[in-house]
């Protein structure tokens, strides 16, 4: 289904990015490039990207360092451009989740650590992204319809919580809203450029985000943002009672990065089991 360059961010660990990465990997893409913060992650996602099918068919570049800094990113779209000099297809995942508590319980930066890391940072990527897709040559395939060609192709990772609120979580559920308006705005923007961009909303997924015991230790002095939840009550409002898999999530990515969803632009699509609609 795919081919070419792809980036994925947040991609280290056992969390959707890497599950996405995974699924890249086993759909044809010929170059993947992989950033995290924790390089221990990245070598994780690696591995088994490695392990599925023996050593994988694809080149991968990964890269360790903080989205929320400018200066990285501006490193790692240097290296992508120099390396590969395009890039066909990026999925903005790295996130981080709420700090559960209200409005008036919360501090400045609270809203700073969670907003520049869901918000600004997922915004200048896109920005980074769409620079170097609007440059480049549509790739040529056989067989394949000219409207439906593509030059590139974004997806977002927003969250149900973009669609719906909850108690105790009014900052993190606007981070996710405002990728959602985002990435309607720079559909508009790119389709001139024959460039998609498009959202996915997970819902309740077995990630270290919802799971402890899934999360790697914090660094001396780091502040935990997640304080304990019980998510029985919220799994069971969505009519499927479960939690989603983080292949579940990848492969409705896959599908809307690639040319087979090429009518699909500005959409968010919801992977929630239903909770959104009950």
């Amino acid at each position: 289904m795919l081919s070419g360059v792809a980036l994925i961010t947040g991609a280290g660990g056992c969390g959707i990015g890497a599950a996405i990465s995974r699924a890249f990997a086993s759909s044809g893409i010929t170059k993947l490039v992989l950033t995290d913060i924790n390089r221990k992650g990245l070598d994780q996602t690696i591995s088994s990207i490695n392990s599925a099918s023996g050593p994988s068919k694809c080149e991968i570049l990964s890269i360790d360092g903080d989205i929320s800094s400018t200066s990285f990113m501006d490193h790692l779209f240097n290296e992508v451009r120099s390396k590969y000099g395009r890039l066909d297809y990026a999925v903005n995942c790295a996130g981080i989740s709420g700090n559960n508590k209200p409005s008036d319980q919360s501090e400045m930066s609270d809203f700073d650590k969670i907003t520049d890391i869901n918000y600004r940072a997922l915004w200048y990527c896109s920005k980074k992204e769409l620079e170097i897709m609007k440059s480049q040559e549509i790739p040529s395939k056989d067989g394949l319809e000219g409207v439906r060609r593509q030059r590139g192709s974004i997806v977002n990772i927003a969250s149900q919580l973009g669609v719906v609120g909850r108690p105790d979580a009014p900052i993190y559920c606007a981070s996710k809203s405002a990728v959602m308006g985002l990435t309607r705005c720079d559909a508009i923007d790119a389709s001139p450029y024959q460039i998609r961009v498009n959202a996915v909303c997970p819902g309740i997924i077995h990630t270290p985000m919802t799971d402890n015991g899934l999360r790697p230790a914090l660094k001396e002095g780091e502040k935990d943002l997640q304080a304990p939840m019980d998510l029985t009550e919220s799994i069971n409002i969505a009519p499927m009672k479960r939690m989603g898999t983080p292949e579940e999530v990848a492969d409705v990515v896959v599908f809307l990065s690639s040319e087979k969803a090429s009518f699909v632009q500005g959409a968010s699509w919801v992977v929630d089991g239903g909770y959104t609609i009950n």
